[in-house]
Formats: structure tokens, sequence, C-alpha cells
């Protein structure tokens, strides 16, 4: 019912304005520029290689056992400093790094 008063309103009160050819020169005007480029975002696809190549390496080199072990021995390094090897360190800082990573592509997906 709305709908149908609404276009009978539009219908009957309909006005015409003397623009004086200015529809046909912006048309014109339209008609020449140019058409943007769209870029194809070839970054997505060469970051998810890099990730499935960088996953791949990381497994396929017994990466993960590294890993755990590093990160297991973690808390023991906090009480002895002397204890921490080169593992730890190295477990600790790949694993702040891909926090870091992921994090970082989580707010650039939402932002």
């Amino acid at each position: 019912m709305k709908e149908d008063n609404i276009k009978r309103f539009f219908d009957e009160h309909k006005q015409t304005i003397n623009d004086e050819g200015f529809s046909e020169r912006l048309f014109a005007t339209l008609d020449c520029l140019p058409q943007p480029v769209v870029k194809k975002d070839r970054s997505r696809l060469i970051m998810m290689l890099f990730a499935i190549a960088g996953f791949l390496i990381f497994v396929l080199l017994g990466g993960y056992s590294a890993v755990i072990e590093g990160l297991s021995s973690l808390g023991g390094a906090f009480s002895d400093v002397k204890s921490a090897t080169p593992e730890i360190v190295v477990s600790f800082l790949l694993s702040a790094l891909a926090i870091f990573a992921l994090g970082k592509f989580v707010t650039e997906e939402i932002g």
C-alpha cells in the first residue's frame, strides 16, 4: 500500500529541470575518460605459495620436534638463564614472529 502511494505521489509531482545541455556535455566527457586499470593482486598468490613452501620445508625437515622441545624447555630457561640453549632461543623467536605475522595478516584483512 505504501509503495503505491509513493509511486503515485512522484508520478503526480514529476518535474523537469532545464539543464541547457549539461547532461549531454557530462556524458560526452565521461565517455572520453580512461577506464580505471584494475591491478591483479598477485601478492596474495605469492604469499600463499611461500607459506606452503615454508610449511612443507618445516614439516619435511622435522622442525616441529625442535619447536616442541624448545618450547617445553622454555619454562626452565626463565629460572636459569644458563640453560637457554640456541634451540630454546630460536623456538621462542620464531614463535613470537609467527604470532606477530598472524596478527598483522589478520589486521590487514579486517581493515
